[in-house]
């Protein structure tokens, strides 16, 4: 390398750069080459030309840019509230109504008020600021004057709390008149920003299902969680699927739709069911002094939830205060698994049923305990009943025909069944934080046959209160199992895309489903008199379950559950009560609990959803009451 360069300066030592190479790369032949002076001359004036371009293109760029800032700072800082989703930090979200239009939940919006301190740089320019703001606003001058203060090199602070519609127009209307009058005004560098609020306008109600969300505007927990991103002004919408017209809605539905966000939800619930739901889980809460407990309730045609309530409930709107106890946040509807008890036997009876290894006249003998997988197993009152039909041992609960009855139907075809109720996994309902229950079937290590006896009748399983509703719908609903779901309908704009009811199996034959109607009907003519309603026949089932402990059960400590659909012949309603722990100074069992409330919540709806008595309903049919066949009637 050192001598190549050795060469190229041997070669001109007195020729620039740049005069080589125009000298190697000149067109023109040997003996016309241009003069040494000639061709310095022109290269000056190439980088005279240059230089000069250069210069005013940069002195353009920079009078475009000190022009924009100039009517930025002198003409648009004010101009920050007209609605843009995209100036906000976190999106607005859509409403939630319910199936008649009542708002549940939807945002609001309040008006920040914002300054650049950086700008208004004298104390007098604050103090003319912070008495402007106090004049018109209410915002204590002081406050503005301190926040001004310790901002005073930044480039953002935000000034009072929000405002509402109103405020925010005043200070709009005196920061435009003191820039007309005086347009060096430092009340131009102040700015009135949105902001959405969420606002639950039932407080309380439905709280389970709506969930709320954080102070980053993500949903937690029911509906805002599980729709986040559809909810969302900047989510996802409706896809490629098929949609309707808005007016497809009623008009009353449609009293606040589409919200200005247009991504809104309608839902299964009906207000006046929750309300009566809620009412009534309070008071049996307090009756019985009980610890919690969930009252559902679905129609089992479609799986569409029509009430959904929880104790202890919270209000959303005031979730995020020191008093807020995040431990009821949590669904117990979906996410708290129990032992549910001999409410479980139904899935257990339908199964002999279905596989005619029983009919509702078998008759079997009770002899007090029976021994399955080394595992002796009693019934509740430890009495022997002798011979008794399957009728009679739902109707009176005994542990022992039942757990008979699942020997009977064999352990692979039994846990079939379970399965297919829907135990063991997720039902699919459209709201957050759904777990599948615990379920061993025959293969698992820690399974043994004494498990076969037990959950026969509900123990050594966990469901949710969900499942057990739903496993009840599927025998209301001639034995088909439905997904629950509890949003009818998403509406993106003037589109509506509805929810359709979704069948997830069959779990028992038609001819199942009829005679389990009947036998429960028995059990609550019966066996759980306290469930029952003049004029109506129910058929439901009790059930009473201890709670696990290390080492074994806790003493004198029950869950207690009754469930049940009506009218039997044309089912409008399946409803599920569940009690957490009632004191058993009062009663621990769920005939004398949980039976009663299920009886009063009954009555409530059948007035509410306008059902007429069996009687009523025969007549205007024309056919005798007492020859009503449940489920065949409704097909």
């Amino acid at each position: 390398m050192a001598s190549l360069f050795t060469e190229k300066r041997t070669a001109s030592p007195t020729a620039s750069p740049t005069a080589s190479y125009v000298a190697a790369t000149s067109a023109k032949p040997e003996g016309e080459q241009p003069a040494k002076g000639e061709a310095t001359e022109e290269n000056q004036k190439q980088r005279l030309w240059r230089f000069w371009f250069l210069a005013c293109l940069f002195l353009l760029l920079t009078s475009l840019v000190l022009a924009r800032l100039v009517v930025y700072q002198l003409f648009q800082f004010g101009e920050l509230a007209a609605y843009d989703p995209n100036q906000f930090t976190a999106p607005p979200r859509g409403a939630i109504v319910d199936r008649h239009g009542e708002l549940l939940t939807a945002d609001r919006f309040l008006y920040q008020i914002i300054a650049t301190p950086n700008e208004i740089k004298s104390d007098q320019a604050r103090q003319q600021v912070a008495q402007q703001l106090q004049a018109t606003a209410g915002i204590p001058a002081a406050e503005t004057l301190q926040t001004l203060l310790d901002y005073a090199e930044g480039r953002y602070a935000e000034i009072g709390e929000p405002l509402d519609y109103a405020l925010s127009q005043r200070v709009k209307e005196m920061q435009t008149q003191a820039l007309t009058e005086r347009s060096t005004s430092p009340l131009r560098y102040i700015g009135i920003r949105p902001i959405p609020a969420r606002f639950y306008p039932q407080n309380t109600l439905a709280s389970h299902v709506l969930g709320f969300i954080q102070a980053n505007r993500g949903g937690v927990y029911g509906l805002e969680e599980y729709y986040n991103a559809f909810l969302n002004a900047r989510g996802v919408g409706l896809l490629a699927r098929p949609s309707v017209s808005l007016a497809s809605l009623p008009a009353q539905t449609r009293r606040f739709l589409p919200s200005v966000v247009g991504k809104d939800l309608v839902l299964t619930i009906d207000r006046s069911i929750q309300w009566i739901i809620e009412e009534e889980l309070r008071n049996g809460v307090a009756k019985y002094r009980a610890k919690g407990g969930t009252i559902i309730v679905m129609q089992p045609q479609t799986g569409a939830i029509l009430g959904l309530a929880n104790w202890p409930d919270y209000n959303p709107n005031q979730r995020a205060t020191s008093a807020a106890d995040y431990a009821r946040f949590a669904n117990a509807s979906i996410s708290a698994i129990y032992e549910p008890g001999s409410v479980f036997k139904i899935v257990t009876m339908a199964a002999g049923l279905d596989t005619a290894v029983i009919t509702p006249t078998t008759v079997m003998t009770d002899s007090g305990y029976i021994i399955i997988g080394g595992r002796s197993i009693y019934n509740s009152d430890r009495r022997a009943n002798g011979a008794v039909t399957v009728t009679e041992a739902l109707a009176k609960s005994l542990n022992v025909v039942t757990a008979q009855v699942a020997n009977k139907v064999g352990r692979d075809h039994f846990y079939q069944y379970v399965r297919r109720f829907g135990f063991g996994e997720r039902t699919g309902i459209d709201l957050a934080g759904e777990v599948p229950g615990l379920l061993k079937t025959p293969g698992h290590e820690l399974w043994s046959l004494s498990d076969l006896g037990t959950n026969s009748f509900g123990q050594g399983l966990a469901v949710t209160p969900l499942q057990m509703v739903n496993a009840t719908a599927a025998i209301a609903n001639q034995g088909m199992l439905m997904r629950p779901y509890v949003v009818e309908a998403r509406i993106e704009g003037e589109e509506v895309l509805y929810t359709e009811p979704e069948m997830l199996g069959r779990a028992i034959k038609p001819e199942t489903a009829r005679d389990m109607t009947e036998m429960m009907i028995e059990t609550v003519d019966s066996g759980n008199i306290a469930a029952r309603v003049q004029g109506y026949r129910i058929a439901g089932k009790s059930g009473t379950a201890q709670i696990p402990d290390v080492g074994g059960y806790m003493k004198d400590a029950t869950i207690v559950t009754f469930v049940g659909f009506a009218p039997a012949d044309d089912p409008q309603f399946v409803l599920l009560v569940k009690l957490d722990q009632p004191d058993p100074a009062i009663s621990q069992w769920a005939a004398y609990t949980v039976a009663p409330i299920f009886a009063q919540v009954s009555r409530r709806l059948f007035d509410q959803l306008e059902i007429a008595p069996d009687e009523i309903r025969a007549q205007v049919a024309g056919v005798n009451p007492a020859t009503i066949d449940p489920v065949s009637s409704a097909e």
